[in-house]
């Protein structure tokens, strides 16, 4: 014979695991379904970055930054979905134009302080502006434009040493938002 007291226990346990099974449910689901994308079989037989459009601009050297990390950024979003000579159209990201900026919002408290007391919050948002192109044959069979807005919270200011890695993210990002725009999954 149970006691009163175990079968209370038992309905709060049943309680909890009730309770409990949509958050299970949805961790579970998120993990399963983060930014990993399929593929059935390769999209393109070639990656490829032109920043002409932004070495007209006067930045010869920085364009050859934009153009490495950029090669990188889309090796890393189309990972699998690349096999060469097999007659497959051609990706090419054009970059048309980039654009660092930065927002600062003060904390400022009253009572006469003249230096506030927590650091400040910085907000840096970034651009990278430009194409994706597809080629099949030599001839270009679709042109999509792809416009990048990376943004990044912080407590400092940023500084030139941060310059490289925000590049990298912003390229990263890039390439992310060009797999979408495109509509490749």
């Amino acid at each position: 014979m149970k006691s009163l007291m175990s079968s209370i226990v038992d309905r709060r346990r049943f309680v909890a695991r009730l309770l409990l099974a949509p958050v299970v449910t949805s961790v579970t689901t998120g993990c399963v379904t983060g930014r990993n994308r399929t593929t059935t079989g390769p999209l393109y037989s070639g990656l490829f970055v032109n920043v002409e459009p932004v070495r007209a601009k006067g930045i010869d050297s920085y364009a050859d930054r934009i153009a490495l990390y950029q090669k990188r950024g889309l090796a890393e979003v189309y990972q699998g979905a690349i096999a060469s000579g097999k007659g497959l159209p051609t990706l090419t990201a054009e970059i048309h134009s980039i654009s660092f900026g930065s927002e600062i919002e003060n904390i400022i408290l009253p009572m006469g302080m003249n230096q506030p007391v927590f650091p400040r919050r910085v907000s840096v948002t970034d651009w990278l502006e430009g194409f994706a192109v597809i080629r099949q044959g030599g001839k270009e069979i679709k042109r999509i434009k792809v416009l990048a807005a990376h943004r990044r919270d912080g407590n400092r200011r940023w500084s030139m040493a941060d310059d490289e890695l925000r590049l990298i993210e912003l390229t990263r990002f890039f390439a992310e938002r060009l797999r979408d725009e495109v509509g490749d999954q």
